[in-house]
């Protein structure tokens, strides 16, 4: 978000946006008090093999595993196969990038479908053969055609790992995403509909590759099991900064005064990437106890999510606002709704909804090929440059999504 924003305040000397109740562009599922009856409940033992039982029963394959990360579980699949590149998209997180070059692969990116936000059939169609690993995204919970995906990797002798990290409870055909592929990798973060301050899962959807065993006995880098303390202060922490009433007149102006500073690059930490929580610290019994109790609530989760969608895209049809999601989505597994202005730009709606007081999200602004390459990449670049992501969570009410989808569409009109 910091180059989107860092534009679009560039003309501006001071903040916008009015202190006052603002809706946040997401908070975590699980409550504070959520996190205190888990602590408690966790005393009655390790949580993970029934999470293990759960999720192979909504997976349906045997061989679960868990991680510190899903940049982690990526990043040990990929050392565990002997191909030696790896397809991916271009519009995507920096995060998975390391993973794949921490696991010693070099990477071959293809661009995102015309007017989408994932890498298609056809993307990967080009950059099919012998030797190559397709690692599959369903960015911000949209999927693709993984299916055909899939059968042109097995035609040319391509292994396929699905990125499901933004996806977790989203079907299509009446199948999970993340079972399609050869393997699927699951996502606990933070910022994920399942939020349990980090951790991945790995599901193993075809054994021939390499003995699943090997997860286990061969991790990536040394871990540690140690209670995420630190992480369940910082949720409760952002569970009150996410409160709107005082996100938006305490949190918000701090955020938005840190946009008209210089921008600090970050410089990992001694040891690299490899070396941080995400890849040293393992999936603890107390973040399995917590994701147990949001599974048990997933399909409430997903039809208040389903309903939010449906107010957007109501909303949308006909107006100067581009959604980017096709037909066959399922509207209870997206994590964010992704949008466009037709009328104006990015940098231009930021501001005019700052003035409003909405703060909007954005991701991937930077597509993750070299400067000099990006020409090769127009549609990662388009996507990178427009994309605005709208709020999907469960404390997000039907009024405010109503509202805010009046904004967008005032917003939009303001300059037709």
């Amino acid at each position: 978000m910091n180059i989107a924003y860092r534009e679009a305040l560039q003309p501006l000397r001071t903040n916008p946006c009015p202190k006052r109740r603002v809706i946040p562009p997401n908070r975590l599922e699980p409550s504070n008090w959520e996190f205190a009856v888990t602590a408690v409940a966790s005393l009655g033992g390790d949580a993970r093999p029934k999470l293990k039982q759960a999720l192979q029963q909504r997976l349906g394959t045997g061989h679960i595993y868990f991680a510190p990360s899903a940049r982690c579980a990526i990043a040990q699949l990929l050392s565990l196969l002997p191909q030696p590149e790896v397809v991916m998209p271009a519009f995507n997180c920096d995060v998975v990038k390391s993973a794949v070059e921490a696991a010693g692969k070099r990477i071959v990116y293809v661009d995102v479908a015309k007017d989408g936000v994932n890498a298609t059939s056809a993307e990967f169609r080009a950059a099919a053969q012998p030797g190559r690993i397709f690692l599959i995204t369903h960015q911000f919970g949209v999927p693709t055609d993984v299916e055909t995906i899939c059968e042109i990797a097995r035609a040319h002798g391509c292994v396929t790992i699905e990125d499901a990290a933004c996806c977790f409870g989203a079907m299509r055909n009446g199948r999970p995403l993340g079972t399609f592929a050869d393997f699927g990798v699951f996502s606990v973060e933070n910022w994920k509909r399942l939020a349990a301050f980090r951790g991945g899962v790995i599901a193993i959807n075809n054994p021939t590759h390499f003995d699943p065993a090997l997860i286990a006995t061969k991790p990536f880098v040394t871990t540690t099991l140690t209670l995420p303390s630190r992480e369940i202060a910082a949720a409760v922490g952002r569970n009150i900064a996410t409160i709107p009433s005082l996100y938006g007149r305490v949190v918000l102006p701090k955020l938005i005064e840190s946009y008209f500073r210089r921008a600090t690059p970050f410089v990992p930490g001694p040891g690299g990437v490899t070396q941080g929580a995400a890849f040293t610290r393992e999936f603890h019994p107390y973040q399995a106890r917590l994701v147990l109790g949001m599974l048990g609530r997933l399909d409430r989760i997903r039809t208040h999510i389903a309903q939010l969608v449906a107010i957007y895209q109501n909303a949308f049809s006909g107006t100067g606002v581009t959604v980017f999601l096709p037909a066959d989505h399922d509207a209870g597994g997206l994590l964010r709704f992704p949008i466009s202005f037709s009328t104006r730009t990015r940098a231009e709606a930021l501001r005019a909804a700052l003035k409003r007081g909405i703060y909007l999200e954005t991701e991937f602004e930077q597509p993750l090929p070299d400067a000099s390459a990006l020409s090769q990449f127009p549609q990662s670049v388009r996507a990178g440059r427009d994309t605005i992501l709208l709020p999907l969570y469960t404390s997000l009410s039907v009024k405010d999504a109503t509202w805010l989808a009046g904004q967008i569409i005032e917003i939009a009109a303001e300059s037709a």
